[in-house]
């Protein structure tokens, strides 16, 4: 999996694009949950139309918070069933220097997102003997369901780090683009450097980079 370390004001990131689907498998994971809630709801009884509300609240919020989340939160989900990581690093760093940023930014990732997990973990848990009154309100239910959603992303980050970090060292690639990137960054800014941050996410083909800078 083709990764790209990149340095953004004083914080240092990691980005990739999604994977391709293999033939056949898109919307595979949603048409099952689909599936799931269609045959509940068809039982008629009040215990499966609660459970099926539940499960389609908790599909459709998960779905909308993937757009609220750190972009990078993303990225580590997509680590936890790639291949063997090949991360690209600004040519202006040696690589030693861009293995010592790499495994920083990790163990720092691994503890946040662990510590996350446990609260967030416990907040859900906390809220579980609410769930009979709540699971019956049509919609989703913030107090209730956030905690929960909160939780699955940082495990399934936190997964996709542990992943990264046992494929440490990985191999790296020094890319002109990406000192390239930093620069203008560093001397404009991200709005003004606008025009030139995509020119140069063109040149190393991430088409979904300028929207991801753009969003620290």
């Amino acid at each position: 999996m083709d990764s790209y370390l990149i340095q953004i004001g004083k914080r240092w990131v990691l980005y990739a694009e999604d994977l391709p689907l293999p033939e056949g498998e898109a919307g595979r994971s949603q048409d099952h949950v689909d599936r799931i809630i269609r045959n509940l709801a068809a039982r008629g009884s009040w215990w499966a139309t609660g459970m099926s509300r539940l499960i389609r609240a908790v599909r459709d919020g998960y779905y909308e918070l993937q757009n609220r989340l750190d972009p990078m939160e993303r990225v580590f989900k997509l680590m936890r069933h790639a291949g063997p990581m090949r991360v690209h690093f600004s040519s202006s760093l040696s690589e030693s220097e861009a293995r010592s940023r790499l495994k920083s930014l990790l163990v720092g990732q691994r503890i946040r997102h662990g510590i996350w997990m446990v609260f967030d973990g416990l907040l859900a848990l906390g809220m579980l003997p609410l769930a009979p009154v709540l699971v019956p309100i049509p919609g989703p239910n913030l107090f209730f369901y956030y905690p929960a959603l909160r939780t699955f992303s940082h495990w399934l980050a936190w997964q996709g780090v542990l992943s990264a970090l046992r494929q440490m060292p990985p191999q790296l690639v020094a890319q002109e683009e990406i000192a390239g990137l930093e620069s203008v960054i560093g001397s404009k800014g991200i709005a003004e450097g606008r025009a030139e941050i995509q020119d140069l996410s063109a040149r190393l083909k991430l088409e979904q980079l300028p929207e991801f800078i753009a969003r620290y």
